[in-house]
């Protein structure tokens, strides 16, 4: 599977959506559909644990995996920050190998769209394999009905000491049918 989350996308993430910060209400959402699920959960592509870890201090058993190191040790990071614990797990997704098996598998926050078309039943069957004989998978599906091709959208993220990331999205085109929508994405920082 392919890696694109560095240290700079860590960073972006960790200011732009700190752990606890709730897009519509999805971590509200998890909880209510994961709160009786006895067996532990896994959040594929946990980032930096802005589910995670309010999940996790809620009363749930959550674990996490991911890809990308960086962010990963944020995750870390900010489990000891939220005196919080969960096992998180350094792997790609289509080839999981974790030590159990799992009562739920989320991955919020639109993540499994962002997975290329290639890989996503290799993903599916390493999810099925990781899961309870009455496991669910839980995915959140975004569909971009606010698509405008050649918009060009900037965003500046001041992070402090001077330094700062600017995000500038072109939308290139949409392809309805293969359902693909094509961004130019810059960063700077």
């Amino acid at each position: 599977m392919f890696k694109e989350y560095g240290e700079l996308s860590t960073m972006l993430y960790e200011h732009k959506s700190p752990v606890g910060h709730s897009y519509g209400g999805d971590i509200e959402y998890y909880y209510d559909k994961l709160k009786s699920v006895s067996s532990p959960i896994l959040e594929a592509g946990v980032g930096t644990g802005r589910v995670l870890i309010p999940l996790i201090q809620k009363g749930l058993k959550v674990d996490g995996v991911d890809l990308s190191p960086e962010m990963l040790a944020q995750c870390r990071t900010n489990l000891g920050k939220h005196g919080a614990e969960a096992e998180l797990h350094h792997q790609d997704l289509t080839k999981m190998s974790l030590p159990s098996t799992y009562g739920a598998i989320i991955m919020p926050t639109g993540s499994f769209c962002l997975l290329p078309k290639s890989i996503v039943n290799d993903v599916l069957t390493s999810f099925y394999n990781h899961l309870d004989e009455d496991g669910v998978v839980i995915l959140d599906l975004l569909l971009p009905t606010d698509f405008v091709s050649g918009k060009v959208e900037s965003l500046s993220y001041e992070l402090g000491n001077g330094a700062g990331i600017l995000f500038t999205i072109h939308s290139r085109d949409a392809d309805w049918v293969s359902q693909k929508v094509s961004y130019i994405i810059g960063t700077s920082y």
